[in-house]
């Protein structure tokens, strides 16, 4: 079976560097799909429910909810929600949908890449300002006492909007969905998107979608990685520095305990963030490279496209617990809700026994009853 190449304009960086014709085989076999399924579902759901507790959490008390730190992180939890219940499409372009997006619509498929580029862009500039707002509150305390909460919606107000303008509008152009059969794969096709899935880059926009690689992750992940490096390493200093100050009284004790355990909760959620996003734009780079066209690159694209994705949603999964392990608050304020919401409503739902009915008294137990009232 024989395809036509369709025309291409200014890919020729693209192409492929082999002209043996090679047949056409799948990098994945049932059982790489039975692991990929087992891995994403389960971290959908743990994604899905930690980031919900969370939102609860920090919503539901006003402790929490008014504290600048803690809208950040709400902020942040909805991000990674988002980044959850979309992971199924990922797993359906990586395996059943592979060759053919079919029977989902493309909007599914454009929908899914602007949600995912614009949640990885807010991820990444969220935990930038975490880690400059951490850095300010230890360093300069009074300048930390201005920001109030106002302030503080209006930056995440102005991530999101950017971030969509930025990451959502563009891909929704960028990619789409084509079939890619097993004519569309061989050698002969010439086509340089061969062994990509049936939804990702559309083939006429693959310089655009280079150039907003370079230009775009720069700005909006590579940028913010090497910033939430120096603020840790700034602010670990800092509070290392104060802590070989001997407490002159408790007030101060209790300050550096809280500073850090501050510092602990943001060295816990950077290394989440560089775990799931380092492989995340390792493979981006990689999968736009030029490289032989043989089965053996087939599958190491394939398999490295999976893996960072796993990594991805294992670290939003960490988020959630890292939270709790790094604020002592947090952790106090999730059990108090687990206790008084979810166990109540558990405990609500149980049927409970039935009291036994006392068996009524004849008119002869009463007049013996008033007898021996009186003896």
């Amino acid at each position: 079976m024989n395809t036509t190449p369709l025309p291409l304009s200014n890919v020729t960086m693209m192409s492929v560097t082999s002209n043996e014709s090679i047949t056409y085989e799948r990098p994945f076999s049932e059982d790489g799909i039975i692991l990929s399924s087992v891995f994403i579902f389960t971290f959908l759901v743990l994604g899905v429910c930690g980031n919900t507790l969370t939102i609860a959490v920090i919503g539901y008390y006003k402790e929490l909810n008014e504290n600048v730190f803690m809208r950040f992180i709400l902020s942040l939890c909805v991000s990674d929600l988002i980044s959850a219940l979309i992971s199924w499409l990922f797993l359906y372009r990586r395996t059943w949908g592979f060759d053919e997006w079919a029977p989902l619509p493309d909007f599914l498929c454009k929908f899914y890449w602007a949600a995912d580029i614009m949640t990885s862009y807010v991820t990444a500039l969220h935990v930038l300002s975490f880690a400059i707002l951490r850095f300010v509150s230890i360093q300069f305390p009074f300048m930390y006492n201005r920001i109030k909460l106002f302030h503080g919606n209006v930056w995440m107000a102005a991530i999101w909007i950017v971030c969509f303008c930025s990451g959502f509008i563009p891909c929704m152009f960028i990619f789409g969905s084509r079939t890619r059969d097993a004519a569309y794969r061989t050698q002969g096709s010439g086509l340089p998107d061969a062994r990509w899935p049936s939804c990702t880059a559309l083939v006429e926009r693959l310089h655009s979608y280079v150039l907003y690689q370079k230009v775009g992750y720069s700005i909006f992940l590579y940028g913010p990685m090497v910033g939430v490096v120096v603020m840790c390493i700034a602010t670990i200093i800092m509070v290392a520095m104060r802590t070989r100050k001997r407490a002159t009284s408790k007030k101060l004790e209790k300050l550096q305990r809280k500073e850090r355990q501050s510092t602990i909760q943001l060295v816990l959620i950077i290394i989440s963030f560089l775990l799931g996003y380092v492989p995340f734009t390792a493979y981006e780079f990689w999968s736009v490279q030029n490289y032989p066209q043989t089965q053996l690159f087939f599958r190491i694209d394939y398999w490295f496209g999976m893996i960072e994705y796993i990594f991805l949603r294992c670290s939003e999964c960490l988020n959630p617990l890292f939270y709790n392990l790094g604020s002592s608050k947090v952790r106090g304020y999730t059990k108090k809700f687990l206790k008084e919401k979810l166990c109540h409503s558990c405990f609500a739902i149980i049927p409970r026994p039935k009291p036994k009915e006392r068996p009524r008294s004849t008119g002869s137990d009463a007049i013996s009853t008033i007898a021996n009232g009186f003896i």
